[in-house]
């Protein structure tokens, strides 16, 4: 073999390890989103609900493994029911304006009976409001023993009657 072709691929591999080193400590330096980026974020999910005329209380977190993630809480209403949709539509808005990759949303919505008007809460409230409130109605932890033992006194109540 030749020492030129010798040299050449040397040449080549010194430059493609060069390239390799410079990607390689350019993603390292890198570093997660900052308290400025997470609350441009908060800002723009903020106005993304004004816009629609819904009060919201925004706080982004940057979680290691998962990156930018949005808890938004909001009243219930009947047009979060298709929370899944405003989420990617969301996302699409903080992509456009901030050039973050927003990677998921939690939702919290407050207390119902917090509220003064709940007429936008829905069937189950209206039908869980409707029903007396049984004094002997308890929810709780159980163990699976006791669990069994009810409901064989249940079983046993059910075909006596």
């Amino acid at each position: 073999m030749d020492i030129s072709v010798i040299l050449t691929f040397i040449g080549i591999a010194a430059a493609i390890a060069g390239i390799i080193y410079a990607a390689g400590s350019g993603l390292l330096r890198r570093k997660p989103a900052g308290a400025r980026d997470l609350g441009k974020v908060a800002d723009v999910t903020i106005a993304y609900f004004r816009e629609s005329d819904v009060d919201a209380k925004v706080d982004c977190v940057f979680v290691e493994g998962k990156g930018l993630v949005a808890l938004i809480e909001v009243d219930p209403q009947i047009r979060f029911r298709s929370s899944y949709i405003i989420e990617q539509t969301l996302k699409e808005q903080i992509l456009r304006l901030t050039g973050k990759h927003l990677a998921e949303v939690f939702w919290r919505f407050p207390m119902i009976e917090k509220l003064v008007d709940a007429t936008h809460a829905g069937p189950a409230y209206a039908a869980s409001k409707s029903k007396p409130e049984d004094l002997h109605y308890d929810i709780g932890e159980v163990s699976w023993e006791e669990y069994e033992r009810a409901m064989a006194e249940e079983k046993v109540r059910k075909d006596s009657a």
